[in-house]
């Protein structure tokens, strides 16, 4: 067990001291990362094997009004086929603000350098440089301070793809064109006084019930001039009036009452004996005749 331990730990120390078994060969300081998150800080320059279609990136930290120049170098070999015209790869640079926005090289140059099949460095095998430069114009000045980032690698690349060419980065930094101071944000004032909202006016009466003939009392005390202290009576007034107008149609008179009552029941004795032609609940003649003696009830 002891000796396999033993093994076991100085393997691990081997591994530690020759580093990552895919680190290239004659990377030195920064090897730039792959991505925002995980680049390193470029120093002065860096050198490293830069994949053909890969992108490293590395931070640098500016303040207003400094200026930044970077450099990007590529060795190619003797005969480098990007592939038959029109096909042609870029080496180029792009910085990036603090905001992570790109921006555009000052002076004339758009940070590349294009590499094609018959160009002479290609064909006698060379250096291609990309540069750019930014914070020297007065439209473009350095306003932000804080980490800016910066790009390198070829694109467009179809058969060199995945081949590693050694790269050499250079930063420098000076003194650039000083920003303007920003004018305060102002989000503007209104072009006019702005009108005062009128106050409603207070209630010195309580509201009338709702009926059918307030709006029409409230509409002719307004057209016959009226007093505003008449209002209130004539709402008043009105809704009295529709009450009493809807008793009298609610209450029949007395002859639909008498017709609408069932006849009272007739008296014990007056009931005819026998057919009609005495009518409906009449009284039947006498048999005695005037001061005789009152029919049998039965």
């Amino acid at each position: 067990m002891r000796v396999r331990t033993a093994l076991m730990t100085a393997a691990a120390f081997g591994f530690l001291a020759t580093g990552p078994a895919n680190a290239a060969d004659g990377d030195t300081g920064s090897a730039g990362g792959y991505s925002f998150n995980s680049s390193t800080p470029l120093a002065g320059g860096a050198q490293r094997q830069l994949t053909v279609g890969d992108f490293p990136i590395w931070r640098i930290t500016l303040k207003p009004g400094q200026r930044l120049d970077i450099k990007a170098s590529v060795e190619v070999p003797g005969g480098y086929d990007p592939g038959p015209s029109p096909h042609y790869e870029r080496l180029g640079v792009r910085i990036y603000d603090p905001t992570r926005r790109p921006l555009l090289c000052d002076g004339s140059s758009d940070g590349t350098k294009m590499i094609y099949r018959g160009h002479a460095t290609a064909l006698s095998g060379g250096t291609f440089t990309a540069e750019c430069t930014v914070g020297t114009v007065d439209y473009k000045p350095i306003e932000r301070a804080g980490t800016y980032y910066v790009q390198v690698g070829i694109g467009g690349a179809t058969r060199t793809k995945g081949d590693t060419l050694p790269l050499t980065v250079s930063a420098g930094t000076g003194t650039g064109v000083t920003p303007r101071p920003a004018e305060s944000w102002n989000p503007g004032t209104p072009a006019g006084a702005v009108p005062a909202e009128p106050k409603p006016a207070a209630a010195t009466t309580p509201p009338a019930a709702a009926t059918d003939t307030a709006p029409a009392a409230a509409a002719a005390a307004t057209s016959t001039g009226l007093p505003p202290w008449a209002m209130p009576g004539a709402l008043v007034g009105g809704a009295v009036a529709a009450l009493a107008l809807g008793a009298v149609r609610r209450r029949p008179g007395r002859e639909a009452q008498q017709r609408l009552m069932p006849p009272p029941a007739p008296a014990p004795g007056t009931v005819p004996n026998g057919p009609p032609p005495y009518g409906a609940w009449q009284q039947p003649p006498s048999s005695g005749g005037p001061g005789g003696p009152p029919p049998s009830p039965f």
